[in-house]
């Protein structure tokens, strides 16, 4: 069952009044064995997904809990993030989980994660997958007890996801289960995978608040002592964000550290002719995962390039859009324009 999740932009003038809608998400209904009810999903897709004159191609994906809270904002993020000439992000499909038919406290904690997580991997992961141009490039942004469940997947089964996010996580709970489990953080094979655990500012360590504060703050210090390579780790705190502000400014930084290189100087382009492989050579090595540079970037760089009076070099790049995306209308009408208009055989 799919239906359409809308934003509504109106235009009001004296004369006229009209309405269009901004579709941001479809909502999909997954009928989950393993949770025994239904469970609402919000598929956020590219732009470039469904434009007819561009290659399909798969996208990697973002996984977000608590969708409700934290959905709409990551949209709009990624979007800025993955568009224009500095890109800052690869294209991503995000997947927002609802808390719809399901109780947080339950599905993200020992009382009922183990069933939550299996309806992950084995049903939720098959959706997308099926319904989806998907890649097997996975992330997962938790925030409170959502970030108590990124944290517990990634010590137990950390091949779930190529990269974590846990936004003021609630380590306290279930009497510090996570403190106690990552005691033993040295030990584990994190897989190359990435984590980012963030928390609120020094302000916020009082009263009730003192051991939230004080849970993150240990399993930080826990896992930056363990010396375990297998782990990329980053730890950030916001001195004047409090629980509920952080996912935002918290996701945001997240989504630059770990795709730290990946934005490129498109001025830099004329004078370094392979600044683009070499960069996402090297970036592509630090994630442990191969991408490359989108069908639109290269047309951008391309066009860029052309209006630089940089024609051999914007050649090759239309040229290698052609190659790399040989089914795509666009690279093929890009590369026909460029050549009639500077008459090129």
């Amino acid at each position: 069952m799919k239906k359409i999740l809308y934003l509504c932009f109106i235009f009001l003038t004296q004369i006229l009044f009209a309405q269009e809608k901004l579709t941001i998400a479809d909502i999909n209904i997954i009928n989950s064995k393993k949770l025994n009810t239904n469970r609402e999903i919000w598929v956020n897709l590219p732009e470039s997904y469904s434009n007819p004159n561009l290659q399909k191609v798969n996208y990697p994906v973002i996984y977000v809990l608590d969708a409700e809270a934290n959905f709409t904002f990551l949209t709009g993020v990624v979007n800025k993030f993955e568009t224009g000439h500095y890109q800052e992000i690869p294209e991503f499909i995000i997947v927002g989980i609802t808390n719809k038919n399901g109780d947080r406290s339950k599905d993200f904690t020992h009382v009922n994660d183990v069933n939550f997580l299996n309806f992950i991997q084995s049903e939720l992961f098959p959706f997308v997958e099926n319904n989806y141009r998907v890649n097997d490039f996975k992330m997962l942004i938790g925030h409170s007890l959502g970030g108590y469940f990124a944290l517990k997947t990634m010590y137990n089964y950390p091949e779930t996801f190529n990269a974590y996010v846990a936004h003021d996580p609630s380590i306290w709970f279930n009497d510090f289960e996570l403190k106690k489990l990552y005691q033993n953080v040295k030990l584990v094979d994190f897989k190359n995978h990435f984590l980012m655990i963030t928390q609120v500012g020094e302000k916020q360590n009082n009263g009730d608040l003192k051991g939230h504060y004080e849970g993150i703050r240990a399993v930080n210090e826990l896992i930056k002592t363990s010396n375990n390579q297998s782990i990329n780790y980053n730890y950030k705190q916001y001195a004047d964000e409090e629980h509920g502000s952080i996912p935002m400014i918290g996701s945001i930084d997240f989504l630059r550290w770990i795709f730290d290189g990946y934005r490129i100087n498109i001025k830099a382009v004329p004078s370094q002719s392979n600044l683009i492989e070499s960069s996402f050579e090297k970036f592509s090595k630090r994630l442990n995962y191969t991408f490359q540079p989108s069908e639109t970037y290269i047309n951008l760089v391309a066009n860029y390039l052309m209006k630089q009076n940089k024609n051999e070099l914007a050649k090759y790049y239309f040229e290698l859009n052609v190659t790399r995306f040989p089914e795509s209308l666009q690279a093929k009408e890009q590369l026909k324009k460029f050549i009639t208009s500077n008459k090129i055989d």
